[in-house]
């Protein structure tokens, strides 16, 4: 009887997520290097200095040329990597071996001579001197290792494809040979203009990147993915495969601010994937919903990641527009993959949690909902054309006022009331005497009035609240996992730039458009699909950052050409560089999960590869019909019904191509049936009324087999059980 009431009472107990750990997110990143002593400190002066000038330039502009600031970027980044990553994975180090420490001092000493002569007379003329020459070419090798070290061997072994190409051109047949190689003219290139490393990929990264892995850091360890998770688990927790639908959900919301899928999969799947196994999900199934809600976070605004940040020097849209134009099929992606969820939870009966044990949306939102409200101000600053990165500091200066004083007005409401007044009076004084944007002192305003409001509103009424302590503890520890994060990006991306160097050197951009249009007979369909499958091979153990840098110089002006919009096209190579980032067998979000799940990574990643292509073919209908792209060139030209007749299409489409997929709808599908789902899907590609029609014809046709089907199988069986939740 007492085992009885015991179980009774742990049923009863509250699930609510648990508080990120930021050894979890270090993990996430690739590391299994653990410092101590003063080589750890070393490694976190580096860490918070690289967080804090990028924090400063964000908001106060250059203190040294383009240029340096990039070189800045790259050279903490590098010596970073080489710090914190070992040569290999799995060796067990507790300590930096001192061939480590000597490539680190390496790029500090190689690298600031490669910076400080950026000016010299011979560069600017265009020539190097033998000196110049041999720092960059172990510049160039530097670059390489760290980027096998914290990307993978994929991106390498395409690095140094490129670079063969680049020397190898003579011996290659037209079109695609060349006679461009001169190897001091490559070492210039690449080291010593805008070209190569230096180029759009890099500039991106230091500029627009860091600051919003930044934003996200901080926000993580204000507690914001717990309350994220909580919330989601309560909105739909209790439907049939409940903690895999809070998984999607959650794992978007972290996954649209946080710029790292991996670290995402991490934190956020360390409390779902548990609870999806412990309600009937495979352990590999488990892992894989998570590994995709975590990755398609990349199209969700705000933040998108950081290929988007690309996308506003590739195309001439602000990034206002490119979030508009994003919304609609990121949330089409989100609903494709709870549908795909919904179907294998109804497969194999899987029913959700109970309500009465999930946290009160209410009371998570009363307790933390002040968090909200530096992301709201992150999208108002940016829709009101601030630009991205004054955007993201104005964002993060109301962030830090929220963290900071929450807790401290709930603990002691005086000494609360305070630290607002002093850092008012702070920010303003430095903007009447040093001329601080008065912003700042407005948005310290703004967070001390929200943190005021909530915690005079939680008195009140007697609502319990703790929020997560945030002191120099909790900042140190977000500007280490910002930089942390960021090492993957920055070496991406300077490697992203010898290979969009090479591409330019040697006239690829080019040629290669008029090669791809003149293989597929000006068919638009063939050279989409075309895309698709470079998408996928190109992306292939490499970040979306990568990918997507090498398709927006070499696929999407093909594209462009035949007609398609400039920012269809780009969204087009971004889905499917994001679908290829979960691609196995080299799917790192799938690696990372993998050990919490207790699943084979590559079986894992196939799972995770399945549940993201539920919007497999959506690309092909947005770059068919740019109505739900809201661009600005359509403005006007479309009526309401119109637009929403295209969402709608467009959903249908989406969750015929999900059961296909599922191979299963209410039950599972017979040959015949699946041909019908497939058809479905397909005809939707093709903007038209009459395929619309035809296509929702076919639907509803089998949405009817399929229901009497599961009638007469519930009366064979006796068992009318409830189809959907």
């Amino acid at each position: 009887m007492a085992e009885t009431s015991k179980q009774h009472e742990e049923n009863k107990e509250t699930i609510e997520a648990p508080q990120e750990s930021s050894e979890q997110a270090q993990e996430a990143e690739g590391s299994d290097r653990s410092v101590f002593g003063w080589k750890a400190i070393l490694i976190l002066i580096i860490s918070i200095a690289l967080s804090l000038y990028h924090l400063y330039t964000a908001g106060f502009g250059l203190i040294v040329s383009t240029n340096q600031h990039l070189f800045i970027h790259l050279l903490a980044g590098l010596i970073l990597i080489f710090l914190i990553f070992p040569r290999k994975k799995g060796l067990g180090q507790k300590t930096i071996v001192w061939y480590d420490m000597v490539l680190a001092g390496l790029v500090l000493v190689v690298g600031s001579f490669v910076m400080l002569n950026q000016t010299h007379q011979t560069i600017l003329q265009g020539n190097m001197e033998t000196s110049h020459m041999i720092a960059g070419v172990i510049m160039i090798l530097l670059l390489l290792e760290s980027a096998r070290r914290v990307v993978g061997k994929p991106l390498l072994i395409i690095a140094l494809v490129f670079i063969a190409y680049y020397f190898l051109g003579d011996y290659l047949p037209p079109p695609f040979g060349h006679s461009r190689a001169n190897f001091e003219q490559f070492i210039y290139e690449m080291m010593y203009t805008s070209t190569g490393i230096l180029g759009t990929p890099l500039s991106v990264s230091a500029n627009y990147v860091f600051i919003f892995i930044l934003f996200g850091a901080i926000l993580e360890a204000t507690g914001a993915g717990k309350m994220f998770i909580d919330l989601a688990l309560r909105a739909v927790g209790h439907f049939r495969g409940g903690p895999a639908k809070a998984s999607v959900v959650g794992s978007g919301f972290m996954g649209s601010i946080s710029g790292s899928s991996v670290a995402n999969a991490v934190t956020t799947g360390t409390f779902t994937i548990p609870l999806m196994k412990k309600v009937g999900f495979r352990p590999q199934t488990s892992g894989g919903i998570e590994v995709a809600s975590s990755s398609s976070g990349q199209l969700l605004p705000p933040v998108m990641g950081a290929a988007a940040f690309l996308m506003i020097e590739y195309t001439p849209y602000s990034y206002a527009q490119i979030m508009i134009s994003a919304i609609v099929p990121a949330i089409l992606t989100y609903i494709a993959i709870i549908w795909m969820v919904h179907i294998e939870a109804v497969k194999h009966n899987i029913h959700g949690l109970p309500k009465e044990s999930l946290v009160s949306g209410r009371k998570s939102l009363l307790q933390q909902g002040y968090l909200i409200i530096p992301i709201i101000a992150l999208v108002y600053f940016v829709m009101a054309g601030n630009t991205v990165f004054n955007a993201a500091f104005y964002a993060i200066v109301m962030l830090l006022t929220v963290a900071i004083l929450a807790h401290r007005l709930r603990a002691r409401f005086g000494a609360g009331l305070l630290i607002a007044g002093v850092l008012a009076a702070v920010s303003y004084g430095m903007h009447h005497f040093f001329g601080w944007h008065l912003e700042i002192s407005i948005m310290i305003a703004i967070g001390t009035f929200i943190c005021v409001f909530f915690v005079l509103f939680q008195n009140k009424f007697k609502i319990n609240s703790a929020p997560v302590k945030f002191g120099v503890r909790e900042l140190t520890i977000s500007l280490e996992m910002a930089s942390r994060k960021a090492l993957t990006v920055i070496a991406a991306c300077a490697t992203a730039g010898i290979l969009i160097g090479i591409i330019n050197l040697t006239g690829l951009s080019g040629s290669l458009p008029t090669i791809i249009i003149g293989f597929a007979g000006d068919q638009l369909i063939i050279v989409l699909f075309f895309t698709l499958i470079a998408c996928l091979i190109v992306g292939l153990g490499l970040p979306t950052t990568a990918t997507y840098v090498i398709l927006a110089s070499m696929i999407a002006p093909a594209l462009i050409e035949m007609g398609v919009p400039i920012m269809a096209a780009h969204l087009f190579v971004l889905y499917y560089g994001v679908l290829a980032d979960d691609t196995p067998p080299v799917n790192l979000p799938a690696y990372a999960v993998s050990g919490i799940a207790r699943a084979d990574p590559i079986i894992t990643g196939v799972q995770g590869f399945k549940y993201d292509a539920g919007a497999l073919l959506l690309p092909f209908v947005f770059v068919m019909n740019t109505i739900i792209l809201f661009l600005p060139e359509n403005q006007g030209m479309f009526a309401w019904y119109e637009i929403i007749w295209a969402m709608f299409t467009a959903l249908v489409g989406i969750l015929a191509f999900v059961t296909v997929i599922q191979n299963y709808m209410f039950v599972k599908y017979r040959w015949f049936e699946w041909i019908l789902a497939l058809s479905s899907a397909l005809v939707f590609i093709y903007p038209a009324f009459i395929s619309d029609i035809i296509g929702l014809a076919l639907f509803a046709l089998l949405l009817s087999i399929h229901l009497l089907r599961k009638r007469s199988i519930d009366r064979r069986s006796g068992a009318g059980t409830e189809v959907t939740a």
